[in-house]
């Protein structure tokens, strides 16, 4: 190297350092006033109102959930909802005293397949009244059966009107319920979705949003066929004479319906922050190992041949006997790698590995049944992610009910340990539910736990056991049985026949 090369080398790293301070001077001066503007904007403009208006549903004839009762005194549940509600009130002038919590979500949250008395809600009560006798805890019960997070938020819009101290959400299950299209998300990219919701965080964007969603409230006729219209109260499809009939597979409706759901969360959150009032998001479970899929479908693209060689595989592993757990696995995963999407075919792979003591891999197979369970009942994995993204993303405190379940079942696997049925825990679920949410209301500061607090609790956990009478619990175990006949098959059934329709 000849000393003039050597005399280059500084100059050209100075070359190179100016090239990247000019660059980024220059995205300085671009920047600058988008940044100054934004500021300005947060300084002096408020935030715009929150768009509650849903882009795929809408209701006919909503009627309000609570009404005041005869007395004026309190708010009750509206007879008219009671089908769907249990009977919850509250008082109509609040006290100083009062803290007032509201938890929204589906059959769980009303304890199903008990009741209110045996939910969370009651446990977490008592919970709170163990810690602290002098405050008047209401924890008011909005858990409507077979209620979907769409039909959640209307009904949070009007509990803002009741001085709310905490929201509780407890939701996905019921996602699937009803029929709704889904088509001007269809035509929109994934991508562009979560780049708008990343977006509305700045003040520029969700000011140019707001006044463009004030716009387009002047719609045409056209546009408005866009959303499906419900009715008032729940019309499940399984409701119908032949519901599960109509259930099938279409990817574009489910993933419709998980990010209207995601949507929904983030309305929620967004509506509770508006109003200063906090939320805990809660991530449920669901029975995994001990429920099998609703209904399963063959792969669309499946040719006749290929169907009839899945079924004579299935055929012979149900000939095997379940000492030769080898073959029954070899045969049947020979069968998935020609269809990878009957749930039923992918649950039974994973009975095989429980059966195994092959933990892991057995939860793999029962995850991917219940992703591809045609007729899907329990909470999709996207749609758990939904609520940890959410949770991330506006910071609110989450209990991971999930991951409760899975810590204290042996294998990992929520299954008949904890659940009564496809996704209701039992009254010992519900006890931990209540107790984890209880300490997460502790982190928020707004329980203090005494000492002696646990002794306190058992002790109100035991008296309120007592009151409940036999008739009760003979109520919950003949829903149960009820739910069970509907929610679960055989554990280890043959296939279709070859002349059997491509749907079990």
């Amino acid at each position: 190297m000849t000393p003039g090369e050597d005399d280059t080398k500084p100059s050209r790293r100075r070359g190179r350092l100016r090239v990247i301070l000019f660059h980024l001077a220059a995205m300085v001066v671009v920047l600058s006033p988008l940044v100054l503007g934004e500021v300005v904007l947060r300084l002096c403009v408020p935030a715009p109102a929150i768009d509650l208006d849903d882009p795929y549903v809408s209701f006919s004839g909503l009627r309000p959930l609570f009404v005041p009762d005869s007395t004026g005194t309190r708010f009750e549940i509206a007879e008219q909802r009671l089908t769907y509600f249990r009977p919850q009130s509250f008082a109509a002038t609040k006290s100083p005293e009062t803290f007032r919590v509201f938890c929204l979500g589906g059959s769980t949250v009303q304890g199903r397949p008990y009741s209110v008395e045996t939910s969370f809600t009651t446990w977490l009560k008592l919970n709170l009244h163990a810690a602290q006798p002098e405050t008047d805890w209401e924890v008011v019960n909005c858990g409507g059966i077979s209620y979907a997070s769409y039909r959640l938020v209307p009904i949070m819009r009007e509990l803002l009107a009741h001085e709310p101290d905490l929201f509780i959400i407890y939701t996905g299950h019921n996602e699937f319920l009803e029929d709704r299209t889904y088509r001007r998300l269809k035509k929109m990219p994934r991508a562009l979705i979560r780049l708008h919701q990343v977006m509305l965080n700045l003040r520029s964007y969700s000011l140019a949003h707001h006044f463009l969603s004030n716009r387009r409230a002047r719609r045409t006729d056209s546009e408005r066929s866009l959303k499906t219209v419900l009715p008032g109260e729940v019309q499940a499809k399984l409701d119908f004479e032949d519901g599960l009939k109509s259930y099938h597979r279409d990817d574009a409706w489910r993933q419709g319906t998980i990010e209207h759901f995601r949507r929904n969360l983030e309305t929620m959150v967004r509506m509770s922050r508006g109003a200063a009032v906090p939320v805990i998001l809660v991530n449920p479970v669901s029975n995994l190992k001990d429920c099998t899929p609703f209904k399963s479908e063959f792969r669309d693209d499946i040719s006749e041949d290929e169907r009839q060689r899945v079924l004579e595989l299935w055929e012979r592993s149900s000939e095997l006997d379940w000492s030769d757990v080898y073959g029954k696995i070899q045969l049947l995963e020979q069968a998935a790698a020609i269809d990878n999407r009957h749930a039923r075919l992918l649950y039974l792979i994973g009975k095989c590995y429980e059966h195994m003591g092959r933990s892991a891999e057995a939860k793999k197979w029962f995850v991917l049944a219940n992703e591809e369970d045609v007729c899907p009942l329990r909470i999709l994995e996207p749609m758990h992610d939904a609520i940890l993204d959410v949770a991330a993303q506006y910071h609110i405190p989450f209990v991971d009910v999930k991951l409760l379940i899975e810590q204290r079942t042996e294998d990992g696997i929520p299954g008949d340990e904890w659940m009564l049925d496809h996704v209701h825990p039992s009254i010992t679920g519900h006890q931990l539910i209540a107790d984890s949410l209880y300490r997460t209301m502790e982190d928020m500061d707004i329980v203090r736990t005494p000492q002696g607090w646990r002794a306190r609790r058992d002790e109100l956990w035991q008296r309120h056991l007592s009151s409940l009478n036999a008739a009760y619990y003979a109520r919950g175990a003949a829903r149960l049985k009820r739910l069970q006949r509907w929610s679960r098959g055989p554990i280890f059934d043959p296939p279709p026949r070859p002349s059997d329709s491509t749907e079990d």
